[in-house]
């Protein structure tokens, strides 16, 4: 998931590499179909994954966020956090600032696999990032 613009520029100068990387090889190797297609075949699944992290990216940045985000999992939360920040267009040392925490604090709060979380914490970034979330935790 990329989380800043950084990242998705970065993201996006590696999408052009690998498609150069990969018009060379169905290049070098157009007398034998089987062999460009073997060895394209890592260069179109990588390149499919970061079209598809870019455009979340900027579908992230560019729509419209509702008042209240519902969040049903612990896996949502982090995304949500992320998606809520772009929206405001802050960057983590920014959201940070607001909640009275580090720029380090942020990272790990937006990490995917970051499950301790508070209550009290979760209110903080909401208030930072002037929205409000409702959890909904309850399996079904």
């Amino acid at each position: 998931m990329i989380k800043s613009d950084r990242q998705y520029e970065y993201t996006k100068g590696k999408l052009r590499e690998l498609e150069e990387d990969l018009k060379a090889v169905r290049k070098e190797y157009s007398s034998d179909k089987k062999k460009a297609a073997l060895l394209s075949q890592g260069y179109t699944e990588h390149i499919a994954q970061l079209k598809t992290e870019i455009a979340e990216y900027e579908k992230m940045k560019e729509s419209p966020l509702p008042k209240v985000l519902k969040i049903r999992n612990f896996d949502e939360i982090s995304r949500q956090i992320v998606r809520l920040r772009l929206a405001r267009g802050f960057t983590q040392a920014k959201l940070a600032s607001r909640i009275g925490c580090k720029q380090a604090d942020v990272s790990r709060l937006e990490r995917e696999d970051y499950q301790g979380y508070t209550l009290g914490q979760l209110k903080k970034i909401a208030a930072g990032l002037n929205a409000e979330i409702e959890l909904d935790l309850i399996p079904i």
